[in-house]
C-alpha cells in the first residue's frame, strides 16, 4: 500500500498560492494502487488540502483504502451551545466523507460524535500514552465529565494507577472563564499524581487543578498538545507531559515527552 503524508509531505507536493489557495501534487502513484493517506485536519488550509489529496488519487485512479487523521480540527464543537451556532464537527465531518475512504483512523478524537458522523471511522485510543506513565501507585486526576468516560480503561492500562480524584468543571460559554473544583484534594497531598486527557490548548483545566493540590509528582498525559499559551506557568506545576505527535509541532520544553501517534 502507497503512503500519501500531508504531515511530512511524503509523496506529496503542496504549493500555497499567493492567494493562501493550496494546491497538490502527487508522485509515485499509479492507476489501481492501494493508497493511505495520513492527514492532521490542524486547519482549514490543511483540510482543502485533504479534499484536494483525495481529487488527485481519483484523477489517477487508485484506490483510497485509508485515511488517518491524527488530529481532527471542530471535535469540540459538536453541537449547538448557542443560538445561532454553527456545528463546525458536522461540516467538517461532511468534508471528510467527500472523500470518500474505505477506513477513516480517527486518532483519541475529542468528541465521539466524530464517529457517528465520519463513515466508516474507526477510533484509536490513547492507551500508549497511558502506559508510557511509570511513576508507582499515582492518583488519576480526571478533569471533568467527558474525561470520566474513559478513566474505566486506564486502571487496566497501566497497573500503575491505584486511585481515583474527580473534579467538577463548568464553562462559561458566553466568555470563556472556567470554573473548577477538585473533589477530594487531600487525597492528593504527597503522592504520584497524573491527569489523563485528549486535549490541551492553553492549559487552564489542568493549571486550575493543580492549584488545588499538593502532590509530590505530577504528570500530564494529553494526546493532542497544542499548548497555545507555552510552557512556562505549566512548568511551574507539572514535572512530566506525556504527549503524541498527532499535532507535528516541535515542543520546547525540558518536561515533555512526545510519543509517535498510530500510523
Amino acid at each position: 500500500m502507497k503512503t500519501i503524508n500531508l504531515n511530512t509531505l511524503e509523496g506529496i507536493q503542496v504549493t500555497i498560492f499567493p492567494d493562501s489557495q493550496p494546491h497538490v501534487n502527487i508522485h509515485g502513484l499509479a492507476e489501481g494502487d492501494e493508497v493511505k493517506v495520513i492527514c492532521s485536519v490542524t486547519d482549514s488550509s490543511k483540510l482543502l488540502q485533504l479534499l484536494e489529496t483525495a481529487n488527485a488519487i481519483d484523477n489517477l485512479f487508485a484506490k483510497k483504502k485509508i485515511l488517518v487523521i491524527p488530529y481532527l480540527m471542530a471535535a469540540r464543537y459538536d453541537r449547538l451551545m448557542q443560538l445561532g451556532d454553527s456545528i463546525d464537527l458536522k461540516v467538517v465531518a461532511d468534508l471528510v466523507n467527500m472523500c470518500a475512504f474505505e477506513k477513516v483512523f480517527l486518532y483519541d478524537v475529542h468528541s465521539e460524535v466524530a464517529l457517528l458522523l465520519i463513515k466508516n471511522a474507526v477510533g484509536i485510543t490513547n492507551e500508549a500514552l497511558v502506559k508510557a506513565y511509570d511513576k508507582p501507585d499515582a492518583v488519576l486526576i480526571c478533569p471533568d465529565a467527558g474525561a470520566a468516560k474513559k478513566v474505566g480503561k486506564y486502571f487496566g492500562w497501566n497497573s500503575n494507577i491505584k486511585s481515583i480524584v474527580y473534579c467538577s468543571k463548568n464553562r462559561d460559554l458566553s466568555n470563556g472563564n472556567l470554573t473548577l473544583e477538585v473533589l477530594e484534594p487531600e487525597e492528593c497531598a504527597g503522592k504520584n499524581c497524573v491527569i489523563i486527557d485528549d486535549l490541551c490548548d492553553g492549559g487552564g483545566t489542568f493549571l486550575a487543578i493543580a492549584e488545588k493540590i499538593k502532590p509530590a509528582h505530577l504528570t500530564l498525559i494529553v494526546t493532542h498538545g497544542i499548548f497555545s499559551k507555552g510552557f512556562s506557568v505549566l512548568e511551574k506545576y507539572f514535572q512530566q507531559i506525556i504527549v503524541s505527535d498527532s499535532l507535528y509541532k516541535t515542543y520546547e520544553s525540558g518536561i515533555v515527552i512526545t510519543l509517535k501517534h498510530f500510523q
